[in-house]
């Protein structure tokens, strides 16, 4: 299983990066965001299934594909985000990390509108 191979080279990470980090806490930080990256790269071709696997569904639902492509994006953003922020978090930069933060929920309320725009569509049709 992919998680054990993940596992392991979160935890063989780890073990390096408190080894070192009083010595060369420059070199630790880099492992970390080599780390992070290898794991996510690893975690893409999953992504890709699950992406692959919700489009079928929403061509066997005939769902509008705009409102899913939408939610994928937002899905996406809060990933980035997250990942990105970790890594300023984990370099010591906890204030970079809120604008990170901050962004992807801008960005996010942004991309969002046309669902929320027909949501209350929706909603104002079906009322008396």
């Amino acid at each position: 299983m992919d998680i054990f191979k993940i596992c392991i080279i979160a935890i063989i990470s780890v073990i390096i990066i408190l080894t070192i980090k009083p010595q060369m806490a420059n070199i630790s930080v880099l492992i970390s965001i080599v780390s992070g990256v290898i794991i996510f790269m690893m975690v893409i071709p999953i992504l890709e299934e699950v992406i692959s696997s919700v489009l079928d569904i929403v061509s066997m639902l005939d769902i509008g594909m705009e409102h899913i492509g939408i939610i994928l994006k937002i899905i996406g953003i809060s990933y980035i985000c997250e990942f990105s922020s970790q890594i300023c978090i984990d370099a010591g930069e906890s204030a970079i990390a809120s604008k990170i933060e901050l962004a992807g929920k801008v960005l996010i309320m942004f991309i969002s509108i046309p669902v929320i725009t027909r949501l209350l569509s929706l909603i104002t049709s079906l009322m008396p």
